[in-house]
């Protein structure tokens, strides 16, 4: 059911009617018993930290798996060229969105988690209200915002008016995206993890199964009306597992609703401009490389970044998804926050560290896999870079904290600062050593953003590293540098016998931390023990 309401009588039958529909669904909580939700509210165990981020993790690599065919599937009907232009087209609508959405998907998660966080019912179906009502606000800016600008940017990209028509029928999908952004947001808000999990995987299957039978029937032509049903598609999929949750319910002629949505712009512009300097730098990055090298080493240096980082980065899914929610309503407490961030960082590390050391040894291997034998000589830059996740798995957790503040202005100061060193050591070292300098150059960019965010946020808000965790980091640290040196070596015998050694010693490291904090696994492995002595006695 789809509820506008525009006066004051309407608006109180609005949420009252949520106020019910709230307490019936209140015990269901998407299948979480009553211990989860207490924990979920409270600071996050290890095991929590540890689930959530294998589960989302998980569910990060079927999304991807998907997309993988859909990419193969279009290539295959649509061409080099078709693909071109679909790649375009979404990277016009990605840019328009994020400058008409304001960052309100990722500001209004801080605002309506604080909320939750504090147990104040009432206010959360509020802020969601006044979630929705912008992203409808901004989905019709989204849309003007195309139609307006689709003559310039068709002559700007084409370098003439024949696209014209096909970016105005894209308009509407700039609604859609608004629409699909908020409602996903909320539910990372007020942790339906699982239901977060389910849309991914859901939106990654309605967008296969919608574009493809355009391109199978159109080919080319049917690049448009693809991207259209498919966005429509994924904000369907959106809806039916955010509704049940919190009906709609907006007013867009409140004014209220416009002046505590300006809270989430002054947090989300920032963010916006964080995106559009690193936009920006890797543009740059880009021309560089190729005035200084050529457009093969541009490929390089981007599949290698590519590699690296969106593979690598699968174990931060559940960052945004589930531990920003949780630290946002915990940012007041200097000691909770510390707690929380602790956690966090000491998770990443367990779980990231035997990872990269198996990547950095076979990294020839994931090349020849993922690509061909002609992408080889990016080999040593994706190893070096891979030093810079080993760094991001310390340093993420932190860097939330200015956002879960509200304190957009510096994590916008932090992120260009961090951008604009990263470019001078990369043009630098593709300069000295080509693309194997800018692997070299990635590394001590992590190692300066870790230094940067540490003192500066130590200083500021308080954050303190939790020091009987240094020993066990120190040692992963160890267990990474010694897979980097081998990851350097030609000698495929060396990788197996030493790297298979390191490797052992990281995963013994992360398993002797699961076993002392976490409980899961004992659990788990008592409870699948439990059942299986029952079933013994039973047939005796």
């Amino acid at each position: 059911m789809i509820f506008l309401d525009k006066g004051t009588e309407n608006k109180w039958k609005c949420r009252i009617f949520v106020s019910y529909i709230m307490s019936e669904t209140q015990e269901i909580k998407d299948g979480l018993t009553a211990s989860e939700e207490t924990e979920a509210r409270e600071d996050a165990t290890y095991d929590h930290i540890v689930k959530y981020t294998g589960f989302l993790g998980g569910i990060q690599v079927l999304t991807i798996l998907v997309n993988v065919v859909r990419n193969k599937l279009a290539a295959v009907l649509l061409g080099t060229a078709g693909v071109g232009l679909s790649a375009l087209y979404q990277s016009v609508i990605g840019f328009l969105h994020n400058t008409s959405n304001l960052g309100i998907s990722f500001s209004s998660i801080k605002e309506i988690a604080e909320f939750y966080g504090g147990n104040h019912p009432e206010k959360v179906l509020r802020q969601v209200e006044v979630v929705r009502t912008w992203s409808v606000w901004t989905g019709g800016a989204g849309m003007l915002l195309c139609l307006l600008l689709s003559p310039a940017i068709s002559y700007w990209a084409f370098g003439d008016a024949s696209h014209i028509l096909s970016l105005c029928l894209l308009s509407p999908v700039m609604g859609f995206m608004a629409v699909t952004v908020g409602e996903i947001s909320i539910l990372k808000a007020v942790r339906r993890l699982k239901r977060v999990a389910v849309i991914s995987v859901l939106g990654a299957a309605a967008t296969l199964l919608l574009t493809i039978p355009f391109y199978c029937f159109w080919g080319i032509s049917g690049v448009v009306p693809a991207l259209v049903v498919s966005t429509f598609g994924i904000m369907v999929v959106h809806l039916c597992l955010s509704l049940p949750v919190f009906p709609w319910c907006v007013d867009l002629l409140s004014r209220e609703y416009f002046r505590k949505g300006w809270s989430m712009v002054r947090v989300g512009v920032p963010y916006i401009m964080a995106m559009v300097v690193n936009m920006s730098v890797g543009m740059g990055i880009s021309l560089f490389i190729t005035n200084w090298g050529s457009l093969s080493d541009v490929g390089l240096y981007g599949m290698g970044y590519n590699l690296v980082f969106a593979y690598a980065g699968v174990v931060f899914t559940a960052v945004e998804a589930d531990y920003f929610p949780r630290l946002s309503s915990v940012h007041a407490d200097a000691g909770r926050m510390n707690l929380a961030i602790n956690r966090q960082i000491k998770v990443c590390v367990l779980l990231m560290s035997p990872f990269l050391v198996l990547f950095m040894i076979s990294m020839p291997l994931v090349v020849r896999l993922l690509y061909t034998s002609s992408f080889l000589p990016m080999t040593g830059m994706a190893v070096c870079a891979s030093m810079h996740m080993f760094f991001k798995s310390m340093t993420l957790p932190v860097a939330y904290t200015s956002l879960a503040k509200g304190d957009a202005v510096m994590y916008l100061c932090m992120e260009a600062a961090y951008d604009i060193f990263m470019a001078v050591c990369v043009m630098v070292g593709f300069v000295y050593a080509g693309i194997l300098g800018t692997g070299i150059a990635l590394a001590l960019a992590g190692v300066f953003d870790w230094w940067m965010i540490y003192a500066v946020y130590g200083r500021r808000y308080g954050f303190k590293s939790d020091k009987a965790a240094r020993s066990f980091i120190a040692a992963q640290f160890l267990c990474v540098a010694a897979a980097l040196y081998l990851g350097m070596q030609p000698e495929i015998w060396l990788k197996v016998a030493a790297g298979g050694c390191v490797l052992g010693v990281s995963v013994w490291l992360s398993a002797s931390a699961i076993r002392k904090e976490i409980t899961l696994f004992s659990e788990l492995k008592r409870k699948i023990g439990g059942r299986f002595g029952k079933r013994r006695r039973l047939s005796k």
